[in-house]
């Protein structure tokens, strides 16, 4: 089996599984990715490729780019990564869970406020 038939059946199985998703699969809204900052075309370098489908983007006649939060190079065409997103909240690259909040950053002061009453 050659890589392009391996590619195929892959994103097949990746779309496949978006409009039905697995069991207990987690992934992320739509929300989500319509959330997701799109990279302008005349910002693509010739070279620069999905790192899913390993197609340059530009030679789609209108690349449709977005670029994940965990990290500024961390870009797909959105075709690839949505359905991966929609079953796995992470990145592909390096796993960050966009599901997970940030804790809150609790400051606790245990000093009691001054009182000069007694003094």
């Amino acid at each position: 089996m050659g890589n392009s038939e391996v590619l195929e059946r892959l994103a097949a199985q990746l779309l496949e599984d978006a409009v039905n998703p697995p069991h207990g699969s987690k992934g992320v809204s739509q929300e989500f990715l319509d959330s997701l900052d799109r990279i302008p075309r005349k910002m693509l370098k010739t070279d620069d490729t999905c790192a899913i489908c390993n197609t340059a983007y530009l030679e789609d006649k209108y690349p449709l780019v977005v670029k994940l939060p965990c990290n500024n190079r961390h870009h797909f065409d959105l075709e690839c990564i949505g359905p991966w997103l929609k079953l796995h909240a992470t990145c592909p690259l390096c796993r960050k869970d966009f599901l997970k909040k940030k804790a809150p950053v609790v400051v606790v002061d245990d000093e009691e406020p001054w009182d000069d009453t007694f003094g």
